[in-house]
């Protein structure tokens, strides 16, 4: 849903893609200088705004009159270019402020990536900025190109692409300057128009999910890319995919500076098992983003998608010229998640039929090298194989001689006659490869060399496709939390100090009040209160230390399971006191909790981590124990949908114990669901918990529901 506060955000980058008039601060006459090439490329190939170069040194610049100032010029001016050495860049950019432009584009370097007394400017152009509502794309930034009004307000792109197959396809973000430039190279050759290329720069006012915002609101934008390294604002960055997922726009992102060399310690398992790449993985996920790994990858994409053939699902069919090429294909696929599906009966005989007796008809389908001899063979085969409705994409692979298009031919028509996928496999010399991917990719038809890279694209692809149904389809509702559940829980937490540990007992009672089923317990400060206490649950009961000093209960000693008798309860009192204060002596310990034995389960955890970019996150793992060795866990940013809760429970290589293993019966995922739902509830209404464990949470099987055994609370 688009806000009206959004609305006017997105609306504020206007002047910065549709400007109706330009000025260029520092303009050059020398076209190979950052300076320079705008304003010839502006006026060369049909910008239709005005073009006002400033520079006092000229009276004339490329026919056109030069201002010695920007206040000089007698019009408006919707966008600026700044390009002056960085000692003048303030005071060009208060002349924009005094003029009242809109938009301004910092091409000039020498700020936060240079030095502290740069990081200093800098701050100074993100406080003008934010003052004046004047929207500033940089510094340090390649600037911006937009194809439907020929924009090339930047200093790389220097004319317009004079090859577009596909024309309003393509926004792309880049907040690498050079990668950037190479992937607009490389994508422009392919022939897939650009609607938008924007550098980011150091992004001292506007940021990479701005322009992503934006480019998920343009009418000539379908696909969105991106090289991406981080993110400044998280929720934003939320708010803009969320955007594109509701337009049903794929974004395609290159996301590095996965693997940070250091991580923090944390008082909680959650908080240890979170980290910076860990989130973004569960955002991308969430958000139904397509990471790509290399250029390869991300062209293949782009050929599948310019015509909307995204995969329906994930069976492959696979045709071959080499049985041994087919079988590789077949472990790839499987590898990525591709089922190679069983052609139906019918699919298998009308291949047998054209045929010969050594060829074979199973998925992946070997045509042998009778294709060289028989013309039109290649095509026939592809044309039952697509056709059969167990196929959801097809890849085929074949040997390419330099001159020979038959085959190629033969392909093209295949694929602009089915509305599947169909990817192929050119192999042989390299100099026939190449010439056959380029024919291939002037006709549309999706061709590559490398195995790896089709098969991924097509799982990834299929994935989301599969990712925007489901979001579509889906039924489930998030539960209802108590009415009274935020006013007791602020209550609960009171005037506690800045990073204060709730033990597990104040613990869950916060749980309680989102309505997150605990076990019943009593806190005993005597071994007498805890036999009453006893009494009252009923045995057995399980004995648990109660002190915020220690966390992990278990490592002290502080745990005593199945007492069954009042003296077992009081001596278990004496014991576990005498553990507490030899673990540590100068704990704070409030007495010995006294709860329920719950029944059999299986032991998971649910909890709540604090991520520095995109705030509260939930993570879902295999608990008890298990939940250090086996690190098993999914995570998600809150707030958690009840699809994404679900899909939680399936990322997790346990699953199948969730759904019941030899004889053992399916446990509670509804259940399972509805506590991370009101966990992420929690945690979306107070912020300041920056980490919480309940470990475990116990699942008894289907229809019996969950109950937290433990919890534990640790306030930012």
């Amino acid at each position: 849903m688009i806000t009206a506060d959004l609305k006017n955000e997105l609306n504020s980058l206007t002047p910065l893609f549709q400007p109706n008039s330009i000025a260029i601060i520092g303009a050059s006459q020398n076209p190979a200088k950052p300076s320079g090439q705008p304003l010839v490329s502006l006026t060369r190939y049909g910008f239709k705004g005005r073009v006002y170069p400033v520079n006092p040194n000229y009276d004339t610049l490329h026919g056109l009159p030069c201002y010695p100032t920007l206040q000089d010029i007698p019009d408006q001016v919707d966008l600026c270019i700044i390009a002056v050495p960085a000692h003048m860049t303030m005071g060009a950019l208060k002349e924009c402020a005094d003029k009242g432009v809109r938009g301004v584009i910092i091409f000039t370097s020498g700020f936060a990536e240079v030095s502290a007394d740069g990081a200093a400017i800098q701050q100074q152009i993100t406080a003008l900025a934010r003052s004046t509502g004047m929207r500033v794309c940089g510094p340090n930034c390649m600037g911006i190109f937009s194809a439907r009004n020929a924009l090339m307000a930047n200093f790389f792109i220097t004319e317009l692409p004079t090859k577009v197959l596909v024309p309003d396809y393509l926004g792309f973000i880049s907040q690498s300057g050079g990668f950037g430039v190479a992937i607009f190279q490389i994508v422009k050759e392919k022939g897939y128009g650009f609607s938008h290329f924007v550098g980011t720069g150091n992004e001292a006012d506007l940021e990479f999910s701005h322009y992503l915002g934006y480019m998920a609101a343009d009418a000539h934008t379908r696909v969105i890319g991106g090289y991406l390294e981080g993110v400044k604002d998280g929720p934003k960055f939320l708010n803009a995919l969320d955007m594109a997922l509701a337009n049903e726009k794929p974004v395609l992102l290159m996301k590095a500076g996965s693997y940070p060399a250091s991580a923090r310690a944390a008082a909680s398992h959650t908080g240890a098992m979170v980290g910076s790449e860990k989130v973004y993985s569960a955002v991308f996920k969430q958000k139904g983003v397509v990471r790509v790994e290399s250029l390869e990858e991300f062209q293949n994409m782009l050929s599948l998608l310019h015509n909307g053939k995204i995969p329906r699902g994930k069976r492959v069919a696979i045709i071959a010229s080499s049985g041994g090429i087919g079988v590789m294909l077949a472990d790839k696929c499987a590898h990525y998640g591709l089922e190679v599906v069983t052609l139906q009966d019918k699919t298998r005989s009308a291949l047998a039929a054209l045929l010969p007796d050594f060829a074979s008809t199973a998925n992946p389908v070997d045509i042998t090298s009778a294709i060289m001899t028989q013309p039109g063979l290649l095509e026939q085969c592809a044309q039952i194989v697509i056709n059969d409705p167990q196929v959801d994409m097809m890849i085929v692979a074949y040997w390419t001689e330099l001159g020979d298009k038959g085959n190629l031919d033969q392909m093209i028509r295949v694929a602009q006659q089915t509305n599947k996928p169909v990817f192929n496999l050119t192999w042989g010399p390299d100099k026939a490869v190449f010439e056959a991917l380029q024919y291939m990719n002037s006709q549309l038809a999706p061709a590559a060399r490398e195995l790896d890279s089709i098969v991924k694209g097509l799982a990834a692809l299929a994935d989301y496709h599969n990712f925007v149904r489901s979001r579509r389809k889906s039924k489930l509702v998030a539960p209802e939390v108590p009415s009274d559940a935020r006013e007791k829980v602020a209550a609960l937490l009171g005037n506690l100090p800045r990073g204060a540990k709730l033990s597990e007992h104040s613990a869950k009672q916060l749980l309680q009040a989102y309505g997150i089923p605990t076990t019943r317990e009593q806190l005993a400060t005597t071994g007498e209160e805890a036999a009453d206490a006893a009494e009252a649950i009923g045995y057995p009961v399980v004995m648990k230390i109660e002190s915020p000093d220690i966390l992990h209960k278990t490592d002290a000693g502080g745990v005593l399971l199945n007492a069954n008798t009042p003296d077992e309860v009081r001596s278990g009192f004496n014991r576990l006191l005498d553990n507490a204060r030899a673990y540590k002596a100068d704990a704070d310990i409030k007495g010995v909790l006294v709860q329920q034995m719950l029944p059999a389960g299986i032991e998971m955890i649910v909890g709540i981590a604090r991520d520095s970019v995109f705030g509260s996150t939930v993570l879902v793992g295999m608990g008890g124990i298990f939940v250090e060795a086996l690190k098993d866990a999914a995570l998600r940013v809150v707030p958690v949908a009840p699809l994404d809760a679900m899909e939680m429970l399936e990322e997790l290589k346990g699953r199948r114990v969730l759904d019941g293993l030899r004889g053992m019966p399916p446990s509670d995922k509804i259940a399972m669901v509805e506590v991370i739902q009101r966990v992420s509830r929690l945690a979306q209404d107070f912020p300041q918990i920056a980490e919480l464990d309940i470990n475990p949470l116990i699942v008894f099987s289907e229809g019996r529901g969950a109950c937290a055994a433990d919890a534990i609370i640790v306030l930012e």
